[in-house]
């Protein structure tokens, strides 16, 4: 469930950051937003002081019929580059007595109550600006297209608590968030949940039947699915194990027979003395090589029932040291070739451990892998015996004088569909790994390796 926990954390970290992202980005807004508005303020700045500039360069015309101003050449220039579209200057009496590019339907002449009216808000269908200059009310009129006037109220105790409104303002925006965070992947988890236990349960081939329902309906389907064809899967597979270790249990069985009358009737064929040297050898050949087909088929079944832990194990606290003894004795007993040497290395901590085991398996595991070196260095070598004890485990290393196992003997032990004839080493490892050990390979200088059997020790 741990895996689940990291899902729906990732899910809600998400959540929240794709939540955080559109936060930042509603910022960025509001600060262009501000931007913008800033420098509308600035541009409201210059055009206040292209206004003072302009009524600064008004001054009164030579014309004594009519009182008139005119505006000099750096305020003409001024007025000609700002944003203005038109401009006029209204005297104390309400008459215009200064005025640029007005259009014709503009009026000439104005009361106190249209001063106060367009002031504020439009002249005729333009936005304008008004500006004192000495006794004058200088008008600037705008573009409409460009500009707006709007008339704003506000409380000076709004504006005044506006910090505070942002704060709580973000503050429940923050709440709200970490609200739908959490109930959002807590649903989420309550619909995973049932999954990722299915999940689990598969991965311990247990059946499985989720309810097909919510947003996980599809996937708790696919999944029922799923454990009904691996459950289809796990029968047929023990059916044909099943018939597969029956079958080689019989063989076995129906072979030994005909195999003791084989080696019986060979043996007294060696002893015959009416036959030659050279029969009795034949004999000999007969008799050795029907026993190494007796090892085979014990083998091959001791070999299956261990694949499927029907093999029963009988154990008893015995000497590792012992047993192997024991084993090279009966390969001296059988008549070892003179080209052939076994040495046996034991500590004396070794000599005092045992090991709870079944005795029988464990010397068909050393007779094995001694074996094993003696049968392919057919031109004679030594063999090899350590037996040592180290941090609560007692070692068992195989080594001899010959090639060494080559690497693909070692790659492809664990392998069954291997052509390899790897059946005395395969049944080695199996017989450890029963008994809580495991087979290793050391590797020597060469590239080949050594066999090494490691046990428990049992006290």
């Amino acid at each position: 469930m741990k895996s689940l926990w990291k899902v729906i954390r990732r899910y809600s970290l998400s959540a929240g950051l794709i939540i955080a992202v559109i936060l930042c980005c509603n910022a960025a807004v509001i600060l262009y937003v501000g931007y913008v508005t800033s420098s509308e303020q600035c541009k409201h700045l210059d055009s206040k002081q292209e206004m003072e500039k302009i009524g600064a360069s008004l001054e009164p015309a030579n014309d004594k019929e009519k009182r008139t101003y005119r505006l000099s050449e750096p305020g003409q220039k001024i007025l000609e580059e700002s944003q203005f579209l038109w401009a006029l200057g209204i005297a104390p009496d309400g008459a215009v007595v200064w005025e640029w590019q007005v259009p014709d339907h503009i009026p000439r002449s104005y009361t106190l109550q249209d001063v106060a009216s367009f002031s504020r808000w439009y002249l005729g269908d333009y936005p304008v600006r008004v500006w004192r200059s000495g006794e004058l009310l200088l008008v600037f009129a705008t573009d409409p297209q460009v500009e707006s006037r709007h008339s704003l109220f506000m409380s000076t105790v709004f504006i005044r608590n506006v910090p505070l409104y942002l704060k709580v303002f973000l503050a429940v925006n923050a709440g709200v968030i970490v609200i739908f965070v959490l109930c959002f992947g807590w649903r989420f988890y309550q619909s995973m949940r049932p999954v990722a236990q299915g999940i689990e349960q598969l991965s311990r081939k247990q059946p499985l039947q989720l309810r097909e329902k919510g947003v996980t309906a599809e996937l708790a389907a696919k999944l029922n699915d799923t454990s009904r064809v691996l459950e289809e899967q796990s029968r047929m597979l023990a059916r044909r194990d099943e018939a597969r270790t029956e079958w080689i249990s019989g063989v076995s069985h129906d072979i030994r027979t005909p195999l003791s009358l084989i080696v019986g009737y060979a043996d007294r064929l060696a002893q015959a003395e009416s036959l030659g040297k050279e029969e009795q050898a034949m004999a000999q050949t007969i008799r050795r090589q029907s026993m190494i087909i007796r090892k085979l088929v014990e083998d091959l079944n001791l070999t299956s029932k261990l694949s499927y832990d029907s093999q029963p194990l009988h154990r008893t606290m015995c000497s590792l040291a012992f047993l192997l003894r024991d084993c090279i004795a009966d390969y001296y007993n059988e008549g070892l070739e003179q080209n052939f040497e076994i040495h046996v290395e034991i500590s004396e901590a070794a000599e005092q451990t045992k090991i709870y085991a079944d005795a029988g398996l464990i010397s068909r595991a050393l007779r094995n892998l001694i074996g094993n070196s003696l049968r392919h260095n057919p031109q004679g070598c030594t063999v090899e015996a350590v037996l040592a004890v180290s941090s609560g485990k007692i070692f068992c290393r195989i080594s001899d004088s010959g090639p060494g196992i080559p690497e693909e003997i070692v790659q492809n032990i664990e392998k069954k569909d291997s052509k390899l004839h790897i059946m005395g080493l395969r049944l080695a490892a199996q017989i450890t790994k029963a008994h809580g050990g495991v087979l290793v390979f050391r590797k020597r200088s060469s590239g080949t390796y050594d066999a090494e059997l490691i046990f428990d020790r049992g006290w």
